[in-house]
């Protein structure tokens, strides 16, 4: 019997084969996890870019090596079997997968990780890191039962299990924060930091405070991903409007702004970045 919860994506073309399973999360995780997917497959390209996107994730490999390109000179490729968590990124991450791939993801909204792995977020922003490096070998048990497992529905519930066995009321996330979160999604990032500050009661200085300590990032960090996020999913209209116009529409304040934000983010001008294949609206084919 098919799980309503989850919808499968599958993709054929020049960039590759591949089949992903999108679960929608379990209501108790609700303001925390964003989705679950598990793609599986093959890429005809060599390495692609993952940009930053505003959400983290926890990522388990249960297939062949993956690799994450650390840059350089001289770049190294580190090595990925087992699980990595993936915190909120303000600049882009390369990786590789030459023999294919298995990989199950859990996307968790900007203030979703906090709860489970209880920490200070701003420690681990902009690094990728093993999970047991974060929460101690016990957590390669849950790996070991994931690998033994097949269904892709059956490892979805096993995930959310752990994770929900994980969550602790003394690592709440602030409802200042999350309404915070929220509505900077919503808006694409286009919210000021004056106005959200104004609206939860709490003085930029206080709410950048809690934000470092339950997001990583600042209301304008997070802000800026949003914005680079909305501009990034429309970025085929500029074909039509030209970059100036195209910068205006996606909120910011001129073309040069858009220019700035896009290189930090990508490590490329918007227009090469144009001309370059795409896997999914958030990441890029850089080999």
């Amino acid at each position: 019997m098919q799980d309503a919860r989850i919808q499968t994506i599958e993709h054929d073309s020049a960039l590759g084969r591949w089949r992903v399973r999108v679960c929608r999360p379990d209501p108790r995780l609700q303001g925390i996890v964003a989705s679950l997917w598990f793609g599986e497959g093959a890429v005809s390209y060599q390495r692609d870019r993952i940009l930053p996107s505003g959400q983290s994730q926890w990522l388990i490999n249960l297939g062949p090596p993956q690799y994450r390109i650390e840059p350089g000179p001289p770049e190294r490729r580190v090595r990925f079997t087992g699980m990595w968590y993936s915190a909120l990124h303000q600049g882009p991450i390369d990786t590789e997968a030459p023999h294919g791939n298995a990989l199950l993801g859990v996307a968790f909204h900007a203030s979703g990780s906090f709860p489970w792995l209880r920490l200070g977020m701003a420690a681990v922003t902009d690094r990728v890191l093993g999970l047991s490096d974060l929460l101690g070998d016990g957590v390669d048990a849950l790996h070991e039962r994931l690998l033994a497992m097949t269904d892709a529905g059956q490892r979805f519930d096993e995930v959310e299990r752990w994770l929900l066995a994980r969550l602790d009321a003394r690592h709440g996330i602030h409802p200042a924060v999350r309404w915070a979160v929220d509505r900077i999604a919503a808006s694409g990032g286009r919210v000021a930091v004056e106005t959200l500050a104004r609206q939860t009661g709490f003085t930029r200085k206080h709410l950048a405070s809690l934000f470092q300590r339950e997001v990583g990032l600042t209301p304008k960090a997070l802000a800026r991903v949003h914005r680079f996020r909305g501009a990034m999913a429309a970025l085929q209209d500029v074909r039509k409007s030209g970059w100036a116009e195209f910068a205006l529409a996606a909120g910011y304040y001129d073309q040069s702004h858009l220019v700035r934000d896009f290189r930090e983010f990508t490590g490329m001008a918007p227009t090469a970045l144009l001309a370059q294949g795409r896997p999914d609206e958030l990441s890029v084919v850089v080999r």
